[in-house]
């Protein structure tokens, strides 16, 4: 399952899934309760999904049961049983997640939820493990709890009718926690076998990008696997769709953990200090296009609004004087299209890195207060921040405007 850490990436890690960071909040669906402080969320689309694996184990529960006695089966009971293991496939996926959940807390990372959602489950906890041990630990912790019920099942087995009712909804539920156990073991991201991978590499070669690379193209390798599974003769029907779809989902996630170590090899050295731009100080009545001119004389590339006292209350957001026509500018304050500074919208100068990224993606903004000792020293414009670790990001930014 998906596990996603990181600062400024809350983690995830999951049962039949894959993990990798978070680019923006993910819908979390229904709270249904907590665990250990930790917020459980369940999204429509498991429910979905566990009404379709009803569907699908009917037909093979009734087989099943109707070759093992000559008493008649009701379709009730059938139904019953298919119910049952779907409802068992879910909690073996949130049992995942709390393994992974648990696994973070013990290391003190702060766990902000987890969320079922369709086939897969998400952790989500920040920071990133601090060393390639808790790495490894926080990854194999969800696939651990899945070899556990497997284990446990098949010793059910042992003490009931393997063809009961018991025994086929122990045998169908161990074979699940089996294969979620095996699968997510894959040596690829996003899946927690990919996590093994980074963790291994980083602590051999003391680089963690290193190993987040070796993760994804692991990730690409898996995803072919399942494509090259699903075209074998003989495969057909749902199981070769969701053979591809699923390849599908682990190339996806492959392709943003590149994309992510990539993203990373440029934060080293970037700092909100060397990155802002020479702000302008006005007052808030100060007409747009005479702040625009003043700007222009001195050099500066920001504005913000001050009050009485000279204190930065609000930042002139770009945006919205690029929407503002020119010829209305001179009837325009600035504090028309100015941003209030928030909480978390004022970045000290010597934030840099990773410790930048975090902040900035847990306030969301285009353009950021930047202080030294308490003192305004510019404004940090987010498209700078992006042009410096991912230029075809940022303009796709500025063309966007």
């Amino acid at each position: 399952m998906k596990d996603q850490p990181g600062p400024g990436y809350p983690a995830a890690t999951g049962g039949t899934e894959p993990p990798e960071r978070r680019p923006a909040e993910r819908p979390q669906g229904m709270r249904v309760g907590n665990v250990h402080g930790v917020p459980i969320f369940v999204s429509p689309l498991a429910f979905v999904f566990a009404a379709l694996i009803t569907s699908l184990l009917v037909s093979a529960i009734g087989d099943r049961l109707r070759a093992a006695t000559s008493t008649p089966v009701t379709d009730g009971h059938v139904l019953a049983l298919a119910l049952l293991v779907s409802a068992g496939f879910l909690l073996s996926l949130l049992a995942h997640e709390i393994g992974h959940a648990l696994t973070a807390q013990y290391f003190g990372l702060r766990v902000r939820s987890v969320t079922l959602h369709g086939f897969a489950g998400f952790t989500e906890f920040e920071p990133e493990p601090a060393t390639p041990a808790r790495e490894f630990l926080i990854a194999f912790a969800g696939p651990a709890v899945n070899g556990v019920l497997a284990g446990v099942c098949y010793l059910g087995l042992l003490a009931v009718p393997e063809h009961g009712s018991v025994g086929t909804v122990l045998f169908y539920l161990g074979f699940t926690n089996l294969v979620l156990f095996v699968f997510n073991l894959a040596p690829g991201l996003p899946l927690d076998g990919g996590r093994l991978v980074v963790a291994a590499v980083w602590a051999l070669g003391r680089d963690r990008l290193r190993g987040l690379r070796a993760g994804a193209y692991g990730g690409f390798v898996v995803a072919g696997g399942l494509v090259v599974w699903g075209s074998m003769p003989g495969s057909g029907g749902f199981g070769v769709l969701y053979t591809y779809v699923l390849a599908g989902f682990l190339a996806f996630g492959a392709y943003q953990s590149l994309r992510l170590a990539k993203v990373r090899e440029r934060l080293p050295g970037l700092s909100a200090g060397r990155l802002a731009r020479r702000t302008l100080p006005v007052e808030g009545a100060v007409p747009l296009g005479e702040a625009l001119r003043r700007a222009q004389e001195v050099g500066a590339t920001a504005v913000a609004v001050i009050d009485r006292g000279g204190v930065p209350v609000k930042i002139m957001n770009g945006l919205s004087v690029d929407a503002m026509p020119p010829h209305r500018r001179p009837w325009t304050t600035v504090d028309e299209v100015s941003r209030t500074i928030s909480p978390g919208m004022t970045l000290q100068a010597e934030l840099e890195g990773e410790d930048l990224l975090a902040a900035v993606q847990r306030v969301p903004a285009p353009e950021y207060l930047v202080v030294q000792r308490g003192r305004p020293v510019g404004v940090l414009a987010m498209v700078d921040l992006v042009a410096r670790i991912d230029p075809a990001a940022a303009a796709r930014m500025v063309s966007s405007r």
